[in-house]
């Protein structure tokens, strides 16, 4: 099984590529995408970040983002094209030593050379709301226009992933931080595993290649939005792993 971003991407594409792979249940409702569709998000991601961004994979991209589908697929598009996600415990300054800042939040303008991106949350929404900060990029705006298939370098398969309070990670770093329950072992179709709400990113982010590399389904579910036991069998979950 794929243990690494790129591998994941490829067998999203060539395995059950129209099967279900990430299902969120937030405030403004439930979205589903399929290996495909979440692939094609990372592309899109991925080409916006060169084409636009000028990242390369000696990029630093602060990820000042709650754990969620668009976060997921910013920080695969990162990882597709060689560069480092950097997240930070400091909120006041999430671009410190950053190239390009993905943030979800009202922050003012950073200093050139980074580059800021707006990430509107809302699964549908197809604009940041509010003004945009003096030379920042709105990513719901942008993101669509972009290609569906990622066409450039992309990165090492050993490269680090993650730079979480200074400490690096790579993927082997990552799935070794994470034990799924029992439940989530695999078998013919993989698990289907609810991430409990609460959660930071970089759980989300590990446990979503440790289900991944077993083929299998994550749940992610907003902080704030109840996990009932309709959600739980709707979903078919197998296992469940978080703060609850």
């Amino acid at each position: 099984m794929p243990q690494t971003p790129a591998g994941i991407l490829a067998e999203m594409r060539s395995v059950n590529s129209s099967s279900p792979r990430l299902v969120w249940h937030g405030r403004d409702g439930r979205i589903e995408l399929s290996g495909r569709v979440f692939d094609n998000w990372v592309a899109k991601s991925s080409n916006l970040l060169v084409d636009e961004l000028d990242a390369t994979d000696a990029s630093r991209v602060a990820v000042d983002l709650p754990p969620h589908w668009k976060s997921l697929a910013l920080a695969f598009a990162c990882w597709q094209v060689g560069a480092l996600v950097v997240l930070s415990d400091d909120t006041a300054s999430p671009a410190a030593g950053a190239d390009i800042v993905l943030t979800s939040r009202a922050v003012p303008a950073v200093d050139p050379p980074g580059l800021l991106v707006c990430v509107a949350l809302g699964s549908l929404a197809l604009a940041w709301d509010g003004p945009l900060p003096h030379g920042a990029v709105d990513f719901a705006a942008e993101v669509r226009s972009h290609g569906d298939v990622y066409l450039g370098q992309t990165g090492d398969d050993d490269a680090p992933l993650l730079d979480t309070g200074g400490r690096i990670l790579t993927s082997r770093d990552l799935l070794a931080s994470v034990t799924l329950p029992a439940g989530a072992d695999g078998g013919a179709d993989g698990p289907t595993l609810l991430l409990e709400p609460g959660t930071d990113l970089q759980q989300a982010l590990a446990t979503a290649l440790a289900v991944w590399t077993q083929g299998g389904v994550l749940v992610l579910v907003e902080d704030g939005v109840p996990v009932t036991d309709r959600l739980l069998a709707g979903e078919r979950v197998t296992a469940r792993l978080g703060t609850a």
